[in-house]
């Protein structure tokens, strides 16, 4: 995967798949592999049946990613994609579905499905932000109360520069994250 194709948009880095780039599918394939993953194992599926769902929606998306209409709802067309192999998949493995009921399996709260598109928006961006803003920014929002004094040890800065660089880190992710929804406003 190439340093450019990791801070490609969704869009951009489509149409990058569409024209045959293979680092480019390696960056889509690592960008959402997490995803992909979460909604069989939430539904809990067997492990070997969790990597058929896997393999099954890449099948699906090198098939089908030129037909996708809108390229800012890739995450959104995997999460349907994902959560209709997990069914099948699910279905096919027991004779029924793997919770027991079909209805276990279908998302009646659309926001479930809005969590996890969130979660990896966020995900994208926090991996296209620069290094140190990164670690800024996991470091301070991985605790209740982040120890500054150690942060600051930590990532070679001084105490009180440490909320403005946030701030700036913040407005950086918050540009991307932007960008990657197409909710520029």
């Amino acid at each position: 995967m190439s340093r450019r194709e990791e801070h490609m948009t969704d869009p951009e880095l489509v149409e990058a798949c569409l024209g045959g780039s293979e680092s480019a599918w390696a960056t889509l394939v690592d960008r959402y592999s997490r995803l992909v993953y979460s909604i069989p194992a939430r539904q809990r599926l067997a492990e070997h049946l969790r990597d058929d769902v896997y393999q099954s929606v890449w099948a699906i998306a090198v098939r089908h990613l030129g037909g996708l209409r809108d390229a800012q709802s890739l995450a959104a067309w995997l999460i349907r994609t994902t959560q209709r192999e997990t069914w099948r998949i699910g279905r096919a493995a027991s004779g029924s579905s793997p919770a027991g009921s079909t209805e276990d399996l279908v998302w009646t709260d659309p926001a479930e499905a809005d969590l996890l598109e969130d979660r990896q928006r966020m995900r994208a961006a926090l991996g296209r932000l620069d290094e140190r803003c990164r670690e800024l920014l996991i470091a301070a929002f991985s605790a209740d109360r982040p120890n500054y004094d150690q942060l600051a040890e930590r990532l070679g800065m001084p105490r009180g520069s440490i909320g403005p660089n946030r701030g700036r880190c913040l407005n950086k992710l918050r540009t991307l994250i932007e960008e990657n929804s197409g909710a520029r406003g």
